[in-house]
């Protein structure tokens, strides 16, 4: 009799923590549906329980993410200690006679970003009314949610964030409050800006321009060709040589030069310079950077995809002392140029990440949801 009552006893247990886990399992994919989390497997176990709570948490690697220079830095204590509540809460471990509600220590850990925030509470539900007539799909909506999810990988003080098709740069802190915000220009379709991550480690002043030499054999040797001393001085360009030193361009057979050109072309530094009198160096395997510009009048412009690849910032002299930390550069630096200056690297105190994204629904600084033009259709 008492190995019958037993035995019924334990069935019945089976049963009741078969049900609590299937309403916590029910419960958990809702909500995770809901932010545009996609189910990830079909059991909850321990294992698919941490995928889900790592990916509500920290989202994935956004698409077409190339170099990641940044490492990312996961809680997986709290995240083994959310999935132990998720276990414990559905009755799936021996310790569930107490009912645990995991809901706090997700919330914890999820980001706390205003936008991110923003986006839960509005994109969702309006996203049929709204933003279909602008061509915004479901899976572009997701995106963004998932970006801001992936940014809470990251966790620093001061963050570098560049959306290219809002065409914006913002540096935010841990919470994702913004600390300075500035129009750029990215690059053009043709010549797209790389999604990647990376860190500031300096700012150059009255940078050198080393012209890369897709742009030197394809566009600017042509218009050398034709007229190789006007050209070249009034660009202030230098023929530079393998060894670092300045070639006459007298001496050089313009006549014959191609995509076998021996030499580098390099501008020289002051306000005409390409890169401005500012240039903040990227360590990443591209040859991108964010730097001032002599063309400032481009940043009035709405459709700001216009460089080769490198972003240029409206108001350079406020970013570099914000990564700096005091007000090294005054109102009128930019427009003070000193005459035959040679460059000079000023480490940063901390090295920051930047952050290269491709959102075409965002946030705006003034707090509007904003649909973007697609420029580069990914």
């Amino acid at each position: 009799m008492i190995r019958t009552l037993l035995a019924a006893f334990l069935l019945l247990s089976t049963q009741f923590a078969q049900a609590q886990l299937a309403d916590e399992w029910s419960r958990l994919r809702q909500y995770a549906h809901s932010i545009g989390v996609d189910s990830l497997c079909s059991q909850p176990d321990s294992a698919c329980l941490s995928r889900y709570a790592t990916e509500i948490v920290y989202g994935r690697t956004p698409r077409r993410m190339s170099y990641q220079g940044v490492p990312p830095s996961i809680d997986s204590l709290r995240i083994g200690r959310l999935t132990h509540q998720l276990l414990t809460a559905s009755g799936a471990t021996p310790s569930s006679a107490t009912q645990v509600d995991w809901c706090p220590l997700l919330d914890s850990l999820e980001s706390h970003d205003r936008r991110y925030r923003q986006l839960l509470d509005y994109c969702m539900r309006c996203l049929v009314d709204d933003y279909m007539g602008d061509s915004l799909t479901i899976e572009q909506v997701q995106e963004t949610l998932n970006t801001y999810r992936w940014l809470n990988r990251f966790p620093a003080d001061k963050r570098v964030i560049v959306n290219i098709p809002s065409a914006t740069l913002r540096v935010v802190d841990r919470s994702g409050e913004t600390l300075f915000s500035s129009r750029v220009v990215v690059g053009k379709p043709s010549t797209p800006t790389p999604l990647f991550t990376a860190y500031i480690p300096s700012v150059v002043i009255y940078p050198y321009w080393n012209v890369p030499r897709s742009i030197t054999v394809n566009e600017l040797i042509p218009k050398i060709r034709r007229n190789p001393t006007e050209t070249l001085n009034a660009m202030n360009l230098q023929v530079i040589n393998a060894k670092g030193q300045v070639v006459d361009p007298k001496a050089i057979n313009w006549s014959t030069t191609g995509k076998s050109f021996p030499y580098r072309l390099r501008q020289s530094t002051g306000c005409d310079n390409a890169l401005g009198v500012l240039k903040f160096n990227i360590s990443s395997p591209y040859d991108i950077y964010l730097h001032d510009t002599n063309a400032r009048q481009a940043f009035a412009r709405q459709n700001r995809q216009l460089s080769h690849g490198c972003v240029r910032i409206e108001n350079p002299d406020r970013f570099a002392n914000l990564l700096l930390g005091y007000a090294r550069f005054g109102a009128d630096y930019l427009t003070s140029c000193a005459k035959n200056a040679s460059p000079k690297t000023v480490l940063l105190p901390r090295k920051v990440p930047v952050i290269i994204l491709y959102n075409v629904l965002d946030i705006d600084e003034a707090g509007a949801i904003r649909v973007y033009r697609n420029g580069y259709r990914l």
